[in-house]
């Protein structure tokens, strides 16, 4: 039987980029000392794709941080510290809080167990809903089919 490879990491990509745009590019790295171009388009893309997140896109990857490993102040580093978004960590010897600057909030518990809420002006964390949400349930016993009476009578063949 073949043993599973592992995916790279990495692929290479060749992009064809406009000159005013490489030179924005050059800029960023040398004011921020990056050691190479490719580094510092790496960056600006990560950090673009992190502005669009929305807090379940970071609960998510909390979450799949936690399962690989439990630890919850090396999870805060790899995923919270870093992101964009993330203008607030709160470590506890039992919990994780974390605040967005659009006033989202997330926590994850050493159980696993996951919220989120908001964050208040004042820094306070309300966290007020178990994530992921339960999915809605449509129970087939209470829902109502429109009245159908008459229908067949206005049908003309």
């Amino acid at each position: 039987m073949a043993e599973d490879q592992e995916k790279p990491t990495t692929e290479r990509r060749v992009h064809v980029l406009p000159v005013e745009l490489l030179e924005r590019i050059r800029t960023y790295q040398t004011d921020n000392n990056i050691p190479s171009e490719v580094e510092a388009v790496r960056r600006l893309l990560s950090e673009a794709l992190q502005a669009r997140d929305t807090i379940d896109d970071i609960m998510k990857q909390v979450r799949a941080y936690f399962r690989q490993d439990r630890d919850l102040r090396a999870m805060a580093k790899e995923v919270l510290s870093g992101h964009i978004l993330v203008n607030r960590i709160v470590i506890n010897d039992t919990e994780v809080d974390f605040g967005l600057r659009n006033g989202d909030a997330g926590s994850i518990k050493n159980d696993g167990s996951m919220k989120t809420g908001t964050v208040q002006d004042d820094g306070h964390i309300w966290l007020t809903s178990d994530w992921p949400p339960e999915p809605e349930r449509h129970d087939r016993a209470t829902k109502r089919l429109p009245n159908t009476s008459g229908l067949d009578e206005e049908i003309p063949f």
